[in-house]
C-alpha cells in the first residue's frame, strides 16, 4: 500500500496539487543523492505557466525559484534513526547548493508511526528552505516541521488528505 500512496502522491503533484506553492512539473522516480534512494524525486519552479495575463503577473511580480521535492518510504520505522534523518537533511542542502535550489521538501512515507525522536527532530526542525512531512501510510497521521513550508505540505499539497485520498480512489475502482 505504501508505494500506491506514493504512486498517489506523484499522480496528484502532476495534476497541480502543489500549484499555489510552486509549479511542480518533473518526476523522477527511483533516484539517489550519495548513496540515499529517493522513491520520487520532483522538480519545478515558483513561477507558474498560467494563461496570458496569470502568466504576466507571475512574470512581473513572482520570483523564480528552483524547487525540489524528495519522497522516501521507510518500510522499517524502527531502524530509521535521528542520524539517518540528519544525514537526508544534510544530503539535501548540498543538493540546494549544487542545483541553486531556493526550496525543498522532504516527504517521509513510513510504514506505521514514525519513531518519536523522528517526529520530535521533524516538528523542532526550523531551518526555513527545507520543509518535512513524514506521513504514515496506512493511517494518514501526518507530521510536519513547523517552518513555512513545513506547513505548506498540509495547506497547500494537502499531505493529510493523501491516504484517505487512496483509499476512496481504490474502493471506486474495481479489483482484477
Amino acid at each position: 500500500m505504501i508505494d500506491q500512496v506514493v504512486d498517489e502522491l506523484e499522480r496528484e503533484i502532476l495534476e497541480g496539487r502543489a500549484r499555489w506553492m510552486a509549479d511542480l512539473n518533473e518526476t523522477f522516480r527511483d533516484c539517489t543523492l550519495e548513496g540515499h534512494r529517493f522513491e520520487m524525486f520532483v522538480r519545478g519552479q515558483t513561477r507558474g505557466q498560467g494563461f496570458m495575463l496569470s502568466r504576466f503577473f507571475a512574470w512581473t511580480v513572482l520570483p523564480n525559484y528552483k524547487v525540489s521535492l524528495y519522497a522516501r518510504v521507510v518500510r522499517d520505522p524502527t531502524n530509521f534513526q535521528r542520524g539517518n534523518l540528519l544525514d537526508l537533511l544534510k544530503v539535501l542542502k548540498q543538493e540546494m547548493e549544487k542545483r541553486n535550489l531556493k526550496w525543498v521538501w522532504l516527504i517521509l512515507f513510513f510504514e506505521g508511526d514514525p519513531p518519536d525522536r523522528i517526529s520530535s527532530l521533524v516538528q523542532e526542525y526550523n531551518k526555513q528552505e527545507i520543509g518535512i512531512g513524514c506521513v504514515n501510510a496506512y493511517s494518514g497521521a501526518v507530521i510536519i516541521s513547523k517552518n513555512v513550508l513545513g506547513r505548506s505540505l498540509v495547506k497547500q499539497f494537502g499531505l493529510h488528505r493523501l491516504v484517505s485520498a487512496y483509499e476512496r480512489k481504490s474502493r471506486k475502482s474495481p479489483v482484477s
